[in-house]
Formats: C-alpha cells, structure tokens, sequence
C-alpha cells in the first residue's frame, strides 16, 4: 500500500545558527506575535514556512531567502539518502512524556488508495501552499502520518536508533528536539515494510498532502514524487491529540443548541472540563454562553462517527461558514476568546487517536480542524526538495 523511501535532507548547519533558533511551528498554528519574534531573526524556518508581504511577491521571496541560504551555507544538504529518528519530549496534563517517530519521503503517486484523510480542507489554503511550493521547490514542513505497531517492532527499533549521538537538537515552544540520521538497513527494511502493509492515517498536514499530489501530477519532477513526512505508530505512549474548540458568533445556533440538547448549568470550566470527559453521550459538549453548560443533544440525529465535532457540523453549524470559526486546543483561551469577541465557545469532548480511523471509516472525512495533534511538528528540523 503506502511507500516511503529515504531522502537526502536539506538542514541548517548548527555552526551558523543553533536549531532553538531556527525553528518555528506550522504555518497554520503560528499566533501573529509569535511570527513576529520569529521574523526579527535572518535565519528561521517562518522565512519560507510562512513569508510575509503582499500575495505573489511573498512567495518570490522566500525564493531568493531560500537561494540565499543555500549559497550562503546556512542550509547544507546531506551527503545520502536517510531515514531521520526524530524525539520529542514535552510536559502535557502535568506528566513528562516522549513521543518517537520518523522522517521520511512518502510516494504520493497513488494518494487516494495509499493515505487516509480525517478532515476536509479548504480552497483557500490550499491554493496559498501551492503557489508557495511551486515557487519554493522545498516541502518546508512535514504532514504527519499515524501507523500501526501492534507488536511494538517499530517502537524499539526507533528507540534503538538513539544510542548513538543526535545529529541535531534543539527546543521550541518547552518541547525538546532531537534528530538522528539512520542509514540502518535493517532498520529501513522494517519501517518500509511495515507502512507498505497498511495504510497511513493523516494526523495533521490534510492541505499539504493534497498540494503534494496536486503539484506532483502537473510537474511529474522526480524529486516530488515524494513528499516530507513524519510518520509516528499510534500506539506510541507520547501521542497526543486534544479536542480543537471552537469560537463562534451569532445567535441562530445558540437558540437551537436550548431545544435540541439538554443542558446542564455547571459553576466553572473546570467543573465543566470535567462533566464533558466522563460524559457517556459521545457527541456531548461544552458550551459558554456567559455561563457554563454541558451540553448533551438528545438525538445522534444521523451521526454515526461517535465525535461530537461531526454533530455540530451536521446538525448545529449548518448555517456557519467554516472560516467564521475559530479555532484552539485550549480550553481556557476560547473562553479568553468568546468573552473578547462577545460570542460563545464550543468545548469538544476529548478523545483517543485510534477513535479516529472508525470515524472515517464510518462516515468518511469530518469537518476541519476537527483534531489537534500535540506537539505540532515542526519547520526546520529538516527539509526535502521538491
């Protein structure tokens, strides 16, 4: 089914500039005063990851930056074809965790049999990274793909990988970073032939993957045959994936929100958080209205995923356009948030990460932003040519 292969990485050299300062997160996650610490800087990833300025002349620019790193050796490109064990290691929930995967180049030639979408996407985005790649040649930052590893082969081969020195580390945002190049044969032919049995599930990534093949099939250059990719088995302990609450104005929705759930007044979020977790109705959910609410619809009304995200889409937002919504993993900010814009914040209900591949296979592709894998992966650990 899917196949991966090894790439020689384009990365920055650590005698220019040490990798905590040349990171920076996806260009969808990135909070505009963080983008502007980031730009300060002459060499960091948010150059060709997110590039500023009018449309059109953004993308040539991050052209010339990136040439200009080129000639200026602040990105070097690796001698052979590699494998990259990347580590993660990050506090969550109050516990120290680790998460373990790898880099690689994933054949996108045969995307729809090989790759399972969760999230639909949307035009606008996609024509932005299009237009960005075409200029750039470079995947600047990964899509994330979820494997199985029921035997855990893969897990300790990863954990194998690390015994030797990392070839890179660095830190961003509180999460630590290390890389190691692996040109194991024993190790490739066991990760190559474990994501060749099954297919891969998108985590995060959906409009660069759909770039990806687009760009592929209107250029047919070699080097775009495969796209970057970091790949993590999902029972991997350190994989985590939050409910991404929404922000929403308007009234419409609220008032139907009274009629078609049951609400229960809760006296804080924390109460709240807490009610929304140990609910059993799995399309259950927070709501803010100026107080707190669970709120638990009284129909599945045709749903069949077991998320609530594909309920309120469905049944609540149907008149919401999805860019007037919102977005964010933190539950306290989309209080922040709704109290600011004089509107309502929609708690999702968590839930595992294997929950997802019976949802799309039950329904088919939710709605965006219907999952947040965490830690992002981010730009500038490595690039791949395209």
């Amino acid at each position: 089914m899917a196949k991966i292969s090894p790439f020689a990485a384009r990365r920055f050299d650590p005698r220019k500039a040490a990798l905590s300062r040349v990171l920076c997160p996806p260009y969808d996650v990135i909070a505009p005063d963080e983008a502007k610490v980031l730009r300060q800087r002459p060499v960091n990833a948010i150059r060709v990851e997110l590039p500023s300025g009018a449309e059109g002349a953004r993308y040539r620019a991050a052209a010339k930056v990136w040439k200009r790193w080129e000639k200026d050796g602040a990105v070097l490109a690796d001698e052979a074809p590699s494998y990259y064990v990347c580590e993660e290691t990050f506090a969550k929930g109050g516990q120290s965790l680790r998460r373990r995967g790898f880099f690689a180049a994933l054949d996108v030639r045969r995307k729809a049999r090989d790759i399972v979408a969760h999230e639909r996407t949307l035009a606008k985005p996609k024509a932005e990274r299009l237009k960005l790649l075409k200029a750039l040649r470079v995947n600047t930052s990964p899509i994330f793909g979820l494997f199985k590893d029921s035997d855990g082969r893969a897990r300790r081969a990863l954990a194998a990988a690390r015994r030797k020195k990392p070839d890179a580390r660095g830190e961003l945002g509180g999460v630590a970073y290390r890389l190691w190049r692996v040109n194991d044969e024993k190790l490739s032919r066991l990760l190559e032939s474990l994501i060749a049995s099954q297919k891969i599930l998108i985590a995060d990534g959906h409009h660069r993957c759909e770039v990806a093949a687009r760009y592929w099939a209107a250029s047919r250059r070699a080097q775009a045959q495969g796209v970057l990719a970091y790949f993590c088995p999902e029972e991997d302990s350190g994989l985590v994936v939050l409910p991404t609450h929404r922000v929403v104005a308007g009234r419409g929705w609220r008032e139907r929100s009274k009629v078609l759930c049951r609400l229960t007044p809760c006296k804080s979020l924390k109460v709240l958080s807490a009610r929304l977790a140990a609910s059993k109705n799995p399309y259950a959910y927070g709501l803010f209205d100026g107080d707190f609410y669970l709120a638990e619809p009284k129909s599945p009304a045709g749903c069949r995923s077991g998320l609530g995200v594909e309920w309120l889409n469905r049944v609540l937002f149907t008149k919401v356009s999805p860019e007037d919504i919102r977005y964010t993993p933190d539950a306290e900010k989309a209080v922040s948030w709704a109290i600011s814009a004089k509107a309502s914040a929609v708690l999702v209900k968590p839930f595992p990460a294997a929950q997802i591949r019976r949802a799309v296979a039950a329904v088919g592709l939710l709605p965006p932003k219907s999952t947040y894998f965490y830690p992002k992966v981010p730009s500038g650990l490595v690039f791949k040519a395209a």
